[in-house]
């Protein structure tokens, strides 16, 4: 079924803001054009009429775009309206003083996962905190559970990888000083979130039973009062 020109027009709107990323925050008309695989007058126009609604941002002087503030807005709205995020917040906060170490909830989202809730470690002097709204992928421990538990395929993990989660039902990573354990939140049989320990290395990895155990236990905390699986 061919797609109506309204939605075909939003699709193209939501591909041009989802081109925007923590770690490249700017971008030029010819970026987005080769980037959302538009025509130049295309892209053109579209980036006129998010401006006009505040979804975009124009610098004349850089010549450069950048998402708008009425996106803050919105992000707030939609942070608040999961049962989710407001759920896990006291489970992460008691797990967080517990361990004293960094809480991470990622949502699921198309695949990915989203940082939507960080809760600090409390008592140590170099912190950990992980920006809100971070897109995750799939080569992350939290990205890695989504992966495997929401996928029959594992979508693209190395096979090993992804029997030893659906196994084990967790994830560990080690990312340069940093160690990683992430666990699953369901809701109604559905993965929607990821609940993660982050610290350093030599304090979180999977060999820290300790810790696995605590967070194993949050999460399905938090899946029992969604109604999940636990």
């Amino acid at each position: 079924m061919a797609m109506t020109p309204h939605i075909q027009a939003i699709e193209r709107a939501v591909r041009i803001l989802g081109l925007f990323r923590h770690d490249d925050p700017y971008l030029t008309l010819p970026q987005l054009t080769e980037r959302s695989g538009l025509g130049r007058a295309s892209t053109h126009r579209y980036a006129t009429a998010l401006r006009r609604e505040g979804l975009l941002r124009y610098d004349e002087a850089r010549k450069v775009y950048s998402l708008g503030p009425r996106l803050l807005g919105l992000a707030s709205v939609a942070m608040a309206s999961l049962r989710v995020v407001s759920i896990a917040g006291q489970h992460m906060d008691r797990l967080a003083h517990e361990l004293n170490e960094t809480v991470v909830l990622s949502v699921a989202d198309s695949g990915a996962a989203m940082i939507a809730r960080v809760s600090e470690a409390p008592r140590r002097d170099v912190r950990i905190s992980p920006r809100l709204g971070t897109r995750l992928e799939r080569g992350s421990a939290q990205g890695q559970l989504i992966a495997a538990l929401s996928t029959s395929d594992g979508a693209g993990l190395d096979p090993e990888v992804a029997e030893r989660v659906r196994a084990t039902r967790m994830a560990t990573l080690v990312d340069g000083n940093f160690g990683i354990i992430a666990a699953p939140v369901f809701q109604g049989g559905t993965l929607v979130a990821t609940m993660a320990v982050i610290g350093f290395r030599d304090d979180v990895s999977d060999t820290t039973t300790d810790k696995i155990e605590a967070l194993r236990r949050a999460a399905d905390d938090v899946s029992a009062e969604l109604g999940g699986d636990v």
